[in-house]
């Protein structure tokens, strides 16, 4: 791959591979050929203000206008360098290092009452 030749018409005509694919094919296209046989999938990533998961708390990815967002709270947010949250697990960290230093009922009343 990278040899070039020239097409009747005069064009350069360029060795590539053949996207989805290790064949090498000649194209007017230099290093990765399209492919008409590939189907067409468009995978959707997430958008500023869909709901995420759990297990996506923490993670970035760029959305279909260009915005960083990340998944905090449950919900793809503008990404500004902020700590992402996980209220659940936020709370359960809580209430562990609580009742490393106080009774149970001391823990409900401080945690519960807002603290």
């Amino acid at each position: 791959m990278g040899a070039t030749a020239v097409f009747a018409d005069g064009s350069t005509a360029y060795c590539s591979r053949l996207a989805g694919t290790d064949n090498a094919v000649w194209s007017s296209v230099q290093g990765v050929a399209p492919n008409p046989n590939l189907p067409e999938t468009t995978t959707a990533g997430p958008s500023l203000g869909d709901n995420c998961i759990g297990a996506d708390i923490g993670r970035t990815a760029i959305d279909v206008n260009g915005n960083a967002i990340i998944c905090t709270d449950y919900q793809w947010q503008l990404n500004t360098g902020q700590t992402p949250e996980h209220k659940w697990a936020d709370d359960q960290r809580a209430w562990s290092d609580c009742i490393q230093t106080r009774t149970t009922e001391e823990c409900r009343a401080e945690l519960n009452s807002g603290g």
